[in-house]
């Protein structure tokens, strides 16, 4: 099993990136929800990574974008970097009434033992839509092409949730 230290994620997660398999142009909806997956290499072509969209189809305030690596001799993947809805309770969280947007990062002490690499999680205020979680997630994984793939998320509209994902 691959070791990761803290400076090895963010790498991961920072390098630059190209999307190599594009999403289909309509999230395809399974299981009660819009999904959709793309695959980004680095640019410079050594490293491969996937990312998967997911919208709750009842209530589109429940999201995932994730971007997972595996390392070439790992049968594996590991998710690097997760940007959530306020679905509910996390490991991590506030103990709060209210639920808040989060955002999952891989630790090394989760991956050493056995647990899921992003376990746990931070309250954000980067984003407040998919929409916009879709934007900020894009930026920090630093992908070069959105906007061959994404032209309308340089500008989002007025009030993201009345807007289809049209990206």
């Amino acid at each position: 099993m691959t070791t990761y230290s803290e400076p090895d994620i963010e790498r991961l997660i920072s390098c630059a990136k190209i999307i190599s398999d594009p999403p289909r142009k309509e999230m395809r909806v399974e299981r009660g929800s819009r999904r959709d997956d793309m695959r980004l290499r680095s640019q410079e072509g050594e490293l491969e990574f996937s990312v998967f969209m997911r919208v709750n189809e009842d209530f589109p305030e429940n999201f995932s974008i994730g971007l997972e690596y595996r390392a070439p001799d790992e049968r594996s993947s590991i998710c690097l970097l997760r940007c959530n809805g306020p679905h509910g309770e996390f490991v991590g969280g506030p103990e709060s009434a209210h639920f808040l947007h989060h955002i999952h990062k891989a630790k090394p002490e989760n991956i050493e033992a056995g647990l899921r690499a992003e376990r746990g999680g931070e309250p954000t205020d980067a984003y407040a839509s998919y929409l916009e979680a879709l934007r900020y997630f894009l930026k920090v994984i630093n992908v070069t092409n959105t906007d061959e793939y994404f032209p309308n998320l340089r500008q989002l509209p007025l009030n993201p949730e009345w807007e289809e994902r049209k990206t």
